[in-house]
């Protein structure tokens, strides 16, 4: 959705990438060292090692481009999301420690974005877990049942893979919401839409709902057309290309090129 990175700044990416690598590598050789042995100097060695890795990540997190993403059905309001439409071997996509940063303005109304994405062949190798969430597109019904929570769908190419993102929006509901697409948790916000902090809440594929024809039919899903810059928001199921997509149910875990759905 967004126009194309050029070269400088994919050249950018994949040298940060390249760098943090090796600098992360030789921190966990350092790190296995220094258990054995007690050396100042390779205290010194591990700091300096950790202290380069810290400073490769900031500058990725800096570099992360803003997306236009979404809509938000009650204000109006466009979203930009900082993310890495690369693809899933950069740091933003790393599961266990995502290297991201928030939106530089969200609507109050902002509740969470969930996920999910077509995996291409061959799998992105990943030095980490990688988990983008199932092959077709959902909502989570004890979300979108809250009242006057709307939830909006896009498409959001990352590399190879197509990926689409499912945001809702509306008052804070009095149930758990989901983890932000492809982490561990997600972002608690006051009823301004400040930021408050973290709370967290287990996947589980059976409190997801891949039939979408039902909810485009009461307008509680709206959906955003792929490709489409000026995030015109949609509503119904007639002609809504995001209806019948086959695909896994279940979670998509990738790590070191490899591929698995539970």
């Amino acid at each position: 959705m967004s126009g194309p990175l050029d070269a400088e700044q994919l050249a950018l990416r994949a040298e940060l990438l390249d760098l943090g690598g090796r600098w992360k590598e030789r921190a966990e050789r350092l790190d296995e060292d220094a258990e054995n042995v007690e050396s100042a100097e390779l205290d010194r060695a591990l700091a300096e090692a950790r202290e380069h890795r810290n400073e490769l990540t900031d500058r990725y997190r800096a570099w992360l481009p803003d997306v236009p993403l979404t809509r938000d059905p009650h204000t109006g309001t466009a979203v930009e999301w900082p993310m890495d439409p690369v693809d899933l071997d950069g740091w933003y996509w790393n599961y266990e420690a995502p290297v991201r940063r928030r939106p530089a303005a969200l609507p109050r109304t902002w509740l969470t974005l969930t996920g999910a994405m077509r995996i291409a062949d061959p799998v992105t190798y990943t030095p980490f877990m990688c988990q983008p969430g199932p092959g077709a597109p959902y909502v989570v019904p004890r979300i979108l049942e809250s009242p006057d929570v709307r939830a909006v769908i896009s498409e959001v190419p990352v590399g190879r893979h197509t990926g689409w993102a499912i945001a809702y929006f509306g008052p804070r509901p009095g149930v758990r919401l989901e983890n932000v697409w492809g982490t561990q948790q997600y972002d608690v916000y006051d009823e301004r839409g400040d930021w408050k902090g973290w709370a967290d809440n287990i996947p589980w594929p059976a409190d997801w709902d891949f039939d979408l024809q039902p909810w485009l039919a009461s307008g509680r899903l709206l959906w955003i057309a792929p490709g489409d810059p000026t995030l015109t928001l949609r509503q119904g199921p007639e002609s809504c290309p995001y209806v019948g997509i086959k695909g896994p149910h279940d979670l998509a875990y990738i790590r070191k090129g490899t591929l698995a759905y539970h």
